[in-house]
């Protein structure tokens, strides 16, 4: 190879290869990247696939330019471009490294799919990204080779199921599931699980921590609590079910049901989620022309970070019945405590004596012979209240209705007729 180089290219080449640290910057990584490969801790190990590929892609780049720039001497960079990138594909062969340079993804979670949220084009990811807003985090963990993320999830546990069902969504081993107690100013006992595990390096790789920042999950240091902070922004999934999803891991992690009785002794359930972040719940309230206005309070909540419980100065948005139940339509196994009953939503007399006098295969049979509107007037409801029994309680599709005989439809119009007599308590 040396003979190949005339005097321009070793011209090019010099001011990179006259250190570790300037080699490292020729490669595409921080300048103390090689140096620390060369430290007792890692000289035994090889430097991973995906820090290969970095060195392939650098090498292709600056020769690239170096091409362009010094067409006279354009042979003699391709062929110290080949010499180059088949000596990292021999390297590769021969040493059979890592896919990542964070060996605990491969030694302690094999099945994990480093590309999960890579792209959001499925319910259950829209899901988890939205819990992972919630309840999940992203910090920083230093190493003499450089700065990581460090991923985390936690939750009470008498939400542990939540933990495990995300370690099962992105692969993780289930082992590694911290289980801790801890305990408040007022000596209250809290029990709490979480999943941790390293995400890629900060500076120069592509990982699983970029694709949820890239996302919406980002991080801002904040002068008054003297670190990095979550100040999430509100994504653009591009999709109305995969948003409804998104929404629904976010009440699932930040969200409560909260219980009002009226003067008429009817109980009525308000969903509501919270935020640290005024801003985040503004954009969930412009994108759903929700009306209720961001309130704020305070509350004790439990850092599954730090393992610690703290005062919190939070944000809350009501986000009102028909969002709510839009959104536990969209996904039927999320947080059980915090889904809807038909007792919660349909304890009013007319909707308790609907749901007595109409169960969910007569009203499916009826729908063959008659519609909605038909069925509505029948029985002396608006239509919007059978609609609702069909989509959101029942969860029925509207059949195509074909031939229906005149005995039929007198069979169903003296049902509805009798079924109207009965006493709406």
């Amino acid at each position: 190879m040396k003979n190949q180089l005339n005097d321009k290219i070793k011209l090019l080449f010099k001011p990179y290869f006259t250190s570790f640290r300037r080699m490292s910057k020729f490669f595409g990584f921080p300048s103390h990247y090689l140096p620390a490969q060369r430290m007792e801790e890692y000289a035994k190990k090889a430097i991973a696939v995906s820090n290969l590929h970095i060195m392939k892609n650098s090498v292709n780049e600056r020769l690239s330019l170096w091409k362009i720039q010094h067409p006279d001497i354009i042979n003699g960079l391709i062929n110290v471009e080949n010499e180059l990138l088949n000596f990292i594909s021999l390297y590769e062969e021969i040493f059979n490294p890592k896919l990542t340079p964070y060996s605990q993804i491969e030694d302690y979670h094999p099945n994990l799919d480093l590309n999960y949220f890579s792209e959001i084009n499925t319910i259950q990811k829209a899901y988890w990204l939205g819990f992972l807003f919630a309840d999940g985090w992203i910090g920083i963990e230093k190493k003499q080779s450089g700065n990581y993320y460090r991923i985390g999830f936690g939750q009470k546990s008498e939400d542990k199921e939540r933990v495990f069902e995300f370690c099962k969504a992105l692969g993780l081993n289930t082992n590694y599931i911290e289980d801790f107690k801890i305990l408040d100013e007022e000596s209250n006992i809290y029990n709490f699980s979480r999943i941790r595990f390293l995400a890629g390096n900060v500076e120069w790789e592509e990982s699983m921590a970029k694709h949820l920042i890239s996302r919406g999950m980002h991080y801002s240091f904040s002068e008054k609590v003297g670190k990095r902070v979550k100040t999430p922004i509100f994504p653009d999934l591009r999709d109305e079910r995969l948003m409804l999803a998104f929404l629904l891991g976010i009440f699932d992690g930040d969200g409560s049901l909260r219980l009002y009785n009226s003067p008429k002794g009817n109980t009525y359930v308000s969903p509501h989620i919270c935020s640290a972040n005024k801003n985040f719940l503004e954009e969930i309230k412009k994108y759903y022309n929700i009306k209720n206005i961001v309130f704020q309070n305070s509350q004790e909540k439990i850092d599954y970070e730090t393992g610690k419980t703290k005062i919190l100065t939070l944000y809350g948005l009501t986000l009102g019945t028909e969002l709510y139940q839009n959104m536990m339509l969209i996904m039927k196994k999320s947080m059980e405590r915090k889904r809807y009953s038909l007792k919660a939503f349909y304890n009013t007399p007319l909707r308790k004596w609907l749901l007595k006098v109409l169960p969910k295969e007569k009203l499916r049979e009826l729908l063959k012979i008659l519609p909605t509107y038909r069925i509505a007037k029948l029985l002396g409801v608006s239509n919007s209240v059978i609609d609702r029994l069909i989509k959101k309680v029942y969860d029925l599709e509207i059949p195509i209705r074909g031939d229906v005989s005149e005995q039929e439809k007198i069979y169903w119009i003296k049902f509805l007729n009798d079924i109207r007599k009965y006493p709406k308590e």
